[in-house]
C-alpha cells in the first residue's frame, strides 16, 4: 500500500460518521474500541503480513469511540437549568470573540450555582456579554450571573442549526450576561504558551487600532490574525458573495506567506541551513497558537512543517500523505471537527490545489507558466470547493476568480507592510503610524476592488440545496473527466467502448441524446418543476411571512418578517431568516413583494430582502404612505428604499386583482378604502389577499381584527377558504362569525414562542377546535410548507 496514513484516515472518518449516525453507550464503544486494536496489537506481535484491514477496522473504532466520549462531555441534565437566572464561575479558555452587539467567551465552568443550590455541572458555556464594557482575556477566571439558554432546532429546512454547533464545538448552553460591570474577576490562571501568544495578539491589534481607520483596522486584523467579528455586516456580505472570504480566515494562503517571510528573514541573516527547522518551526506554532489553532490554519501549520522537515533532510513531500496526516492530528483532538464548514472547505480546497492545478497546467501548454499559474490556482480552488459552497451557502460566484486575480498579490502586500509597522509599532507608535499610511491606503484599494467585483451584474448567484448525491456524482465526474482527459490509455478504451455502441452515425446520435437526456434529468433533480402551488409560512418568530410560489416559478413574499426595531437598523430576521431561506430555495428574484401593513413585525425584514435581491414589484396598504398615518419608526425608510431602487411602489385596494401568473388569481379583499377610528387602524389596513388555485384556496388575512372582519362579512361574499393565515398572529380580537364564513379545513398561526402578547389566545383556539380545523403554529411546527397541484393539498413542517 503507497499511502496507508491516507487509507488510516478514511477508516477514522468513517468511524466518526458512524458514530453520529448510530449512538451507542460509551462503555460498549470503549471496549469495541479496545477490542480492535488489542487486535491489531496481536497482528503486530505475530507478525501477519498482511494487516491493513486490522488496521482499518482499529481506526474506524478509534473515530467511533472518540466521538462517543466527545458527545458525552456535555451534561444531559443542563436542560433542567434552561431559561433559569444561574450563578457561575469559570475560566475564560479562548480569545474573546469582540463584535457590535456584545463580547462572546468560551468559558469552561468550575462552579455552577442556582437557588442557592450548588450544582457539580462541569461544562463549556458559550458566554455573551452585552453592551460595551472591558473586555476579559484568555485564562481570567469570572464570577457572573446571566441566563442559560439551550437553543431551539431550527424552525426553517435547513436553517443553520445553532445548537448542533455548539454541541459540536463542546459546549453546553450559552450565558446571557446583561453587563461586563456586574462581572468579577477572581483569578488568572491559562496556560502560559497560550497567554503569551493571546496577549501579544492583542497587543499587535491594538496597533492597527491606534494607527488606521475603524474599517481599515478590521480588515487587516481579518487578514492578518482571522478576527472578523468587527467588519461591518455588509463588507462581510461582499467577501461571501465574490469568494474571498478566506482571505478574512486564516489559512494555507497566510500560513504559505509567513513561511515565504520567515524563510526570507533567515536567508538575509545568513542563519545557517541546518538551523533553519529550528527556528522556523516554532516561530510557525506560535503564529498558529495566536491565531487560534482553527482547523484550517492548524493544517497548514502541519504541512508546512512537514514541508520544512523535508526539504531540510532532502526528501520529496507528497502531498496526500501530508494532508492525511494533518486530518488525524486534527480529528483526534476533536473529531467533531469533520462536521466544521472550515474543515472541510480547507481539505477540499488544498486538495484541489494540489491534484487539479497540474491537470489544468497540462491543458494549456502554450500559455506563459506565470499566467497559467494566475488562472489555474483560482479556478482549482473554486471547482474543488464548489458543491460544498452550494451545499452549505446556495452560492455560486462568478467573479470569484477575476476577484482572487485582483486581489492575491495585493493581500500579500498588505501583509508585508502590515507585519512591518509591527516591530516599531511595539516601541514606537508614530513610526507605526507613518508607515501604516502606505498600508491603509493599499486595505482601500483592496476593499474597493472587492465592492467593485461584488458590484458587476451576476456577481452572486443562488442555487437550491442539492441533495447529497449530487453533491457526490460531481466529485465523481470532476475526477472522472481530468483522468479521462489526462489518461490515454481510459480514452482508447471509451473509443472503443463508444465505436462497439455507436459504429455509425445514427447510433452516435442516438448515443449524445441520451447524454444529454440524461444531463437535463440531472437539472429536474434539482431544479424540479412540478407545476404546484407552494405556500410557505415562514418561522420569523413573532411575525409574519409567507412566501408564495407559482406553478409556473413567479415567486411572491407577503411580509418580511421583522424583530423589534428592526425598521430602524435593518438587522434581524430579514437577514438572519426571511433571505436565508429564500436563497436555500435558489431564489435570486422576487416578482412581487407584498407589505401588508407598516408594523416592524410584518414589514421589518423588507429592507434586507430589498438589499439581497432583485424585485419586480411592492404592493403596499394606502395606510402607511401619509405623514398622518400611525406608522412604525423606520418604515417611511423602507418606503425610500423602494423608490430610491427604481422599484415600482404600488397602493392596493379591495377589487384589485394581481397578474403574477395566469395559473392562479389572487385577489385583494381588505381595505376598501382607508380606515379610520379602530382600535388598530394599522391593523385594520391590512392588506388581506386570497389565493385560488383551481378549486383550492388560501386566504392571508394580515393583522385584520374585528371591525375589519364584521365589514368583510357584510360585503365580501368570496371569504371561503381551505387554508387561512389568523390575523394577527391569532389574537382573541376577532368577529364572532368570521371562522365560520371562512371555513377553513387548516389554520396557520404564525407566532413567536413565549411571546409577551400571549398569542395565539385561547378563544382563537377554541373556535377553531370546535369547527375541527387543523391548527398548525410557527412555535411549535416551525415553517409550515403547503402544497397543491390543484386537487389535494400536501404539507411539511420545518420541525
Amino acid at each position: 500500500m503507497n499511502r496507508p496514513l491516507v487509507f488510516l484516515v478514511m477508516a477514522l472518518v468513517l468511524g466518526i460518521v458512524g458514530a453520529t449516525a448510530w449512538q451507542i453507550d460509551t462503555t460498549l464503544a470503549l471496549g469495541l474500541g479496545l477490542l480492535a486494536w488489542l487486535t491489531a496489537g496481536i497482528g503486530i506481535l505475530r507478525t501477519w503480513r498482511y494487516n491493513a484491514w486490522v488496521f482499518f477496522c482499529a481506526c474506524l473504532m478509534l473515530g467511533f469511540t472518540l466521538t462517543t466520549i466527545e458527545r458525552t462531555a456535555i451534561p444531559p441534565h443542563l436542560a433542567t437549568l434552561n431559561g433559569k437566572n444561574v450563578k457561575v464561575i469559570g475560566e475564560v479558555v479562548d480569545q474573546p470573540d469582540v463584535r457590535a452587539d456584545g463580547v462572546y467567551y468560551r468559558l469552561e465552568v468550575k462552579q455552577l450555582e442556582f437557588n442557592r443550590e450548588t450544582l457539580g455541572e462541569k461544562c463549556i458555556l458559550r458566554v455573551k456579554i452585552k453592551g460595551r464594557g472591558p473586555v476579559f482575556k484568555y485564562g481570567d477566571v469570572l464570577a457572573l450571573q446571566g441566563i442559560v439558554n439551550i437553543p431551539d432546532p431550527p424552525g426553517n429546512p435547513g436553517a443553520f442549526d445553532y445548537r448542533v454547533w455548539l454541541t459540536r464545538q463542546g459546549i453546553a448552553a450559552t450565558l446571557s450576561v446583561r453587563d461586563a460591570k456586574e462581572v468579577k474577576v477572581l483569578d488568572r490562571g491559562g496556560s502560559f504558551i497560550f497567554k503569551t501568544a493571546l496577549a501579544i495578539r492583542d497587543r499587535l491589534e491594538k496597533i492597527y487600532d491606534q494607527t488606521m481607520t475603524r474599517t481599515q483596522a478590521a480588515i487587516l486584523k481579518g487578514i492578518m490574525f482571522g478576527t472578523r467579528g468587527e467588519i461591518p455586516p455588509e463588507i462581510q456580505q461582499a467577501f461571501n458573495s465574490t469568494g474571498l472570504v478566506h482571505i478574512l480566515s486564516v489559512s494555507g494562503f497566510h500560513v504559505g506567506l509567513v513561511v515565504v517571510l520567515v524563510l526570507g528573514l533567515l536567508r538575509l541573516c545568513r542563519l545557517p541551513a541546518r538551523f533553519t527547522p529550528l527556528v522556523a518551526i516554532p516561530l510557525l506554532l506560535f503564529y498558529a497558537v495566536m491565531t487560534g489553532l482553527g482547523p484550517a490554519v492548524t493544517r497548514s501549520t502541519i504541512m508546512a512543517i512537514l514541508l520544512i522537515i523535508s526539504h531540510h533532510i532532502g526528501r520529496q513531500q507528497d502531498w496526500p500523505t501530508a494532508l492525511a496526516l494533518a486530518a488525524a492530528v486534527i480529528l483526534a483532538t476533536n473529531p467533531q471537527n469533520l462536521y466544521d464548514i472550515g474543515f472541510q472547505l480547507s481539505f477540499v480546497a488544498t486538495w484541489g490545489l494540489f491534484y487539479i492545478t497540474p491537470k489544468l497546467l497540462d491543458l494549456w501548454p502554450g500559455w506563459h507558466r506565470a499566467l497559467a499559474l494566475l488562472v489555474a490556482v483560482p479556478l482549482a480552488a473554486q471547482l474543488a470547493t464548489l458543491p460544498l459552497v452550494v451545499l452549505y451557502f446556495n452560492l455560486v460566484s462568478p467573479v470569484s476568480i477575476l476577484a482572487n486575480l485582483l486581489t492575491v498579490h495585493l493581500v500579500a502586500l498588505i501583509m508585508l507592510f502590515g507585519g512591518m509597522s509591527l516591530l516599531p509599532g511595539l516601541f514606537y507608535l508614530p513610526l507605526a503610524h507613518w508607515l501604516n499610511v502606505s498600508t491603509g491606503l493599499l486595505t482601500d484599494l483592496f476593499l474597493w476592488l472587492v465592492q467593485w467585483c461584488n458590484s458587476l451584474p451576476g456577481a452572486a448567484w443562488y442555487l437550491p440545496t442539492p441533495p447529497w448525491w449530487v453533491v457526490v456524482a460531481y466529485y465523481i465526474c470532476l475526477i472522472g473527466s481530468l483522468e479521462l482527459v489526462h489518461r490515454r490509455e481510459w480514452q482508447y478504451k471509451l473509443k472503443e467502448t463508444f465505436n462497439k455502441l455507436a459504429p455509425d452515425k445514427t447510433k452516435a446520435r442516438f448515443a449524445l441524446a441520451t447524454l444529454v437526456f440524461l444531463i437535463m434529468l440531472t437539472a429536474w433533480f434539482m431544479w424540479p418543476v412540478h407545476n404546484e402551488l407552494q405556500v410557505h409560512f415562514i418561522d420569523v418568530g413573532q411575525g409574519d411571512s409567507t412566501l408564495i410560489i407559482t406553478p409556473n416559478n413567479r415567486t411572491m413574499l407577503v411580509d418580511a418578517g421583522g424583530w423589534p426595531q428592526e425598521l430602524v437598523t435593518a438587522r434581524g430576521a430579514g437577514d438572519h431568516v426571511v433571505v436565508p431561506y429564500l436563497h436555500r430555495l435558489g431564489i435570486n428574484h422576487l416578482d412581487v413583494l407584498v407589505l401588508t401593513h407598516p408594523h416592524a413585525d410584518h414589514a421589518g425584514g423588507a429592507r434586507a430582502v430589498l438589499e439581497a435581491m432583485d424585485v419586480g414589484m411592492v404592493l403596499v396598504s394606502p395606510y402607511g404612505l401619509s405623514k398622518e398615518d400611525k406608522v412604525d419608526d423606520g418604515y417611511e425608510t423602507v418606503i425610500q428604499k423602494i423608490k430610491s431602487k427604481n422599484i415600482k411602489l404600488q397602493p392596493v385596494r379591495s377589487g384589485d386583482m394581481l397578474n403574477i401568473d395566469p395559473a392562479i388569481a389572487v385577489r385583494v379583499l381588505s381595505p376598501a378604502e382607508k380606515i379610520i377610528g379602530t382600535r388598530s387602524d394599522a391593523n385594520n389596513n391590512s392588506l388581506i389577499l386570497k389565493i385560488t388555485y383551481f378549486q383550492r384556496s388560501v386566504l392571508l388575512a394580515g393583522d385584520a381584527e374585528a371591525e375589519v372582519e364584521e365589514e368583510l362579512i357584510k360585503s365580501s361574499g368570496d371569504l371561503a377558504a381551505e387554508v387561512v393565515k389568523v390575523p394577527h398572529h391569532g389574537s382573541g380580537y376577532f368577529a364572532e362569525n368570521f371562522f365560520s364564513e371562512v371555513n377553513p379545513q387548516v389554520a396557520v398561526i404564525s407566532v413567536g414562542a413565549n411571546n409577551r402578547f400571549g398569542h395565539p389566545a385561547a378563544r382563537t383556539l377554541e373556535t377553531l377546535r370546535e369547527m375541527n380545523c387543523r391548527v398548525l403554529r410557527t412555535d411549535k411546527q416551525g415553517a409550515i410548507i403547503l402544497t397543491t397541484d390543484g386537487s389535494k393539498w400536501g404539507m411539511q413542517t420545518g420541525k
